[in-house]
């Protein structure tokens, strides 16, 4: 008789906001960009039409900046950034900063005598601005069908077996990331490739479960269980390309959940994945939607999850699979 069942739900969380191609190659030169990006090993790349701050008005009297959202020439959404509420810059008077609006960012810095361009402290663009209203950030209001625009082409799903992302995707040159380039054509005519492809960078945290009846003889590893990450995330990447199977994947890992290298052979009796973030990534066989709950708490059952019971995987989509929201 079995005295013990462990399983393990490990959740995707963004070391970054999402960033276009382009800025993948400005921030090679941005140490502290650097340290964030450090922090992942697993990473997606996306694809979607452009957008563009239009319409933008700065209210001295109400310290907002109100804009309308402009994607493929429509008006898509509209918000304000409320300066008096924005963490790194309540704090600050008016005239120790500047603002500069364009239509692909907003970007505050401090006045600096010496350097006319001053010290970046907060610059939203007009796509990662929908991520941070995800993340219910204070100052951000309005655009309240961000999860709608932040839905992406899935492209392409990656690991760093040694190292982390920044090495893999951005520090040196990624094979599937200059194919993307020069095979995807423009979403929208007026733009770039560059700009409408997408890294992802993630972290993965896993949460483990044990449930254990009166008989079982408990272990130090039953206290304090140990993981190997990178096993992890050999395994997630697996999970999504065999599920999801993005076009510049050449290898489709069509037995997974079968692996050397990932947690096949690793006593879970269960094990799956879920996207902490309010992304939607679509391929033409298959959608998966993640969310990011305001508690902050990592779970949710408004997102969709991988889940591997012995040789059989599944992706459960909230809503038909599963509720939604609690019972």
């Amino acid at each position: 008789m079995k005295t013990s069942s462990k399983t393990k739900i490990s959740i995707l969380e963004l070391v970054f906001p999402p960033f276009s191609s382009q800025e993948a190659v400005w921030f090679r030169n941005e140490p502290s960009i650097e340290r964030h990006l450090r922090q992942s090993d697993f990473y997606m790349i996306g694809g979607k039409p452009e957008c563009f701050f239009v319409n933008i008005n700065l209210n001295e009297n109400t310290y907002c900046i109100e804009f309308d959202i402009e994607m493929k020439g429509n008006i898509v959404s509209s918000g304000k950034i409320n300066i008096r509420h924005l963490p790194f810059i309540a704090h600050l008077p008016m005239s120790s900063y500047k603002i500069r609006c364009q239509k692909k960012f907003i970007e505050f810095s401090n006045l600096d005598k010496e350097n006319e361009k001053g010290l970046v402290i907060e610059r939203f663009t007009s796509d990662n601005i929908f991520w941070y209203r995800s993340k219910y950030m204070n100052g951000i209001e309005g655009l309240d069908n961000y999860q709608e625009l932040l839905k992406f082409d899935l492209l392409y799903v990656g690991i760093a077996k040694v190292g982390d992302s920044y090495d893999r995707l951005i520090k040196k040159g990624h094979t599937a990331r200059m194919d993307i380039l020069s095979n995807e054509t423009p979403r929208y005519l007026s733009s770039r490739v560059t700009d409408e492809i997408f890294l992802f960078l993630f972290k993965i945290n896993p949460l483990i479960f044990s449930t254990f009846n009166g008989n079982h003889n408990f272990t130090d590893h039953d206290i304090n269980p140990t993981y190997d990450n990178k096993k992890i995330v050999a395994d997630a990447e697996k999970a999504f390309v065999s599920l999801l199977l993005p076009q510049y994947n050449i290898v489709k890992f069509r037995n997974y959940p079968q692996s050397q290298d990932g947690l096949y052979d690793s006593g879970l009796d269960r094990y799956g994945y879920s996207i902490s973030e309010s992304l939607t990534f679509n391929t033409p066989h298959g959608t998966i939607k993640g969310w990011h709950d305001y508690l902050d708490i990592g779970i949710s059952n408004e997102a969709d999850f991988i889940f591997v019971e012995g040789d059989n995987v599944k992706l459960f989509i909230s809503g038909e699979d599963f509720p939604a929201t609690p019972a």
